[in-house]
């Protein structure tokens, strides 16, 4: 079948989502094709086909069995353009973050069936709009984000990695602050660790502790990134499915994360990773003290991580949408 993605961008963590998918469904045979302005951001490679135009409008948006517009600007163009049958591909419930509430709300509204990551984002979308959507989780890459060889091995110094989201840039609920806080109280604890950073944004912070900057560009970086830490943690206050969990648990680190919703799906609380409330940071510090000096119950919850992250594949993902759009063919 064809498929045509309009996209504002492909460089935020989210849409990496699109180009898993697009590359996996290609790999099974369909004809898809990513249509973007002309001077937008394409971070990750491509197997599908790329189509630069001015702006995304109508006028655009070429013809295709189905367009599968995922953010609220891209739902419209797509809509009017009356050229394949639209799927709203939600990455995440717009109207609780954007300013613009009423047209990201109105992009839920229109006649099409909805696709949505996780339970809790089904629910979410189901509360603000009335309307039932197709969960299509996300995956990971298990031939990159494999373990490899811990940097304490060498240093005997155990490492916690975060991914740090700029406020600046309008990542408000990444819950940036929480972990800087936490860290201060944690070195009164447990002053023995390493801590290594990936700023998404080039974001630089004042923190109450030296960090090591790591520069990932690619997913093969952050795959290394993740397996050279014993410890990620995630803070976020809500998240429609929060990929970098699984991908830390394929490489066989131990999760400490807030239960941001989205990862319900995947995340067991004291089996394959601890879990804290958003912004509770006593908790988080309590967490971290725990599994920076509890050597053996950090290697399990990594263990049973990594198991658990095994059939979470992109080929199931793209499956799951396969088999959505053949149904969707026959009625």
């Amino acid at each position: 079948m064809k498929i045509v993605i309009p996209v504002l961008s492909l460089e935020t963590g989210g849409t990496r989502f699109i180009y898993q998918l697009a590359n996996e469904l290609v790999d099974k045979g369909h004809s898809v094709e990513i249509v973007l302005p002309e001077h937008a951001c394409v971070a990750w490679p491509l197997r599908a086909k790329i189509t630069r135009v001015k702006e995304l409008t109508r006028d655009t948006i070429p013809a295709a069995d189905f367009l599968l517009p995922n953010f609220y600007p891209t739902v419209f163009p797509a809509w009017e353009s009356k050229k394949g049958r639209v799927v709203r591909l939600s990455l995440g419930y717009e109207p609780i973050w954007v300013n613009e509430k009423e047209t990201a709300l109105a992009s839920y509204l229109i006649d099409a069936p909805i696709i949505s990551l996780s339970q809790w984002h089904r629910q979410l979308i189901l509360q603000g709009t009335g309307r039932d959507s197709t969960i299509i989780p996300g995956g990971v890459d298990t031939s990159i984000f494999r373990p490899s060889a811990k940097k304490s091995l060498s240093t005997g110094r155990p490492v916690i990695a975060y991914i740090l989201r700029s406020k600046e840039h309008g990542y408000t609920w990444k819950g940036s602050d929480d972990f800087w806080e936490a860290c201060r109280q944690l070195i009164q604890l447990v002053p023995n660790f390493e801590l290594r950073i990936v700023a998404t944004e080039g974001a630089n912070y004042q923190a109450p502790l030296p960090y090591e900057v790591v520069n990932a560009h690619s997913d093969l970086e952050m795959a290394q990134f993740y397996a050279q830490a014993d410890i990620f943690v995630s803070t976020s206050y809500f998240e429609s499915f929060s990929m970098p969990l699984l991908e830390a648990m394929a490489c066989c680190t131990a999760v400490i994360a807030t239960d941001n919703g989205g990862s319900r799906d995947y995340t067991k609380n004291g089996e394959n990773c601890l879990l804290v409330p958003p912004s509770d940071i006593k908790q988080l510090t309590h967490a971290m003290a725990q599994l920076l000096t509890q050597a053996e119950k950090r290697n399990q919850l990594a263990l049973n991580g990594l198991q658990f992250a095994q059939p979470w594949t992109w080929r199931r993902s793209a499956d799951l949408l396969e088999a959505l759009l053949y149904r969707l063919m026959h009625t």
